[in-house]
């Protein structure tokens, strides 16, 4: 199976990026599952097309593209 690139949409990209220390580690170990598995823990998915997973006080909401073998984060929620 090939390894799953991901993207961020603009806002979310922001947000990544000011994201402090523990969060950003969180967020790069999801990363990680992800880009191996995206279907798999700790997604959830919701009723739409598009799955979340939570990472240390928040979330992404992304969607898969299997044919681009891609993760288009399209929202990143810091609590």
């Amino acid at each position: 199976m090939s390894s799953y690139v991901i993207r961020y949409v603009d806002r979310a990209s922001e947000r990544k990026a000011a994201l402090p220390a523990p969060q950003r580690t969180s967020l790069d170990d999801l990363e990680k599952l992800l880009i191996a598995n995206p279907f798999g823990p700790p997604a959830v998915s919701n009723r739409d097309d598009n799955r979340s997973a939570g990472i240390r006080n928040g979330f992404i909401t992304y969607v898969v593209s299997s044919r681009h073998v891609v993760v288009n984060v399209i929202d990143l929620v810091a609590l």
